[in-house]
């Protein structure tokens, strides 16, 4: 199944759940018959979604959709890291990061504490496996611990993760 997804405001009638009615509804009251949906893997098997919406559906719509898929998903998935972050209080103003971990040594983190594997952590970041484990690699010499949970549970205690 596609992560990126374009979807039209006349689907409406064609909806299968009371609240796809109700979302196909409240996009209409505001005027957005279109948009594109990506889908994001987000933490404990749950989705989130980043939407792009618009007043009408073009053709320029469907070939940027076809030729953007790639930045379309590494913007939603972007997006939602930082708002994760965000929520979290992982985004530090800069020159007052006492951090010793990156964001990106976080959000590896963070993932791992969820279970997942170095593989599953790759493509939820759109990142390589071995780029994973360099990062997880730096976070546990940062955290000064002798193994990946031991990071985990120090990262943890320090508040580093959510």
């Amino acid at each position: 199944m596609s992560r990126v997804f374009l979807w039209d405001g006349l689907e409406a009638r064609g909806a299968k759940s009371a609240k796809e009615r109700r979302l196909f509804g409240d996009a209409l009251s505001f005027k957005i018959r279109t948009g594109v949906t990506i889908r994001i893997p987000s933490s404990q098997n749950r989705f989130a979604a980043f939407t792009l919406a618009v007043d009408e559906h073009s053709l320029g719509l469907d070939r940027f959709i076809e030729t953007s898929q790639d930045i379309l998903e590494m913007v939603g998935r972007t997006f939602h890291a930082h708002v994760n972050a965000a929520k979290f209080g992982h985004l530090i103003p800069v020159g007052q990061q006492e951090s010793a971990l990156t964001q990106r040594e976080r959000q590896c983190l963070g993932w791992i504490s969820d279970g997942k594997t170095m593989r599953d952590v790759a493509q939820l970041l759109g990142i390589k496996s071995r780029g994973v484990k360099f990062r997880l690699d730096n976070a546990r010499q940062n955290l000064a611990a002798s193994t990946l949970p031991h990071a985990v549970a120090l990262a943890l205690r320090r508040g580093l993760l959510p």
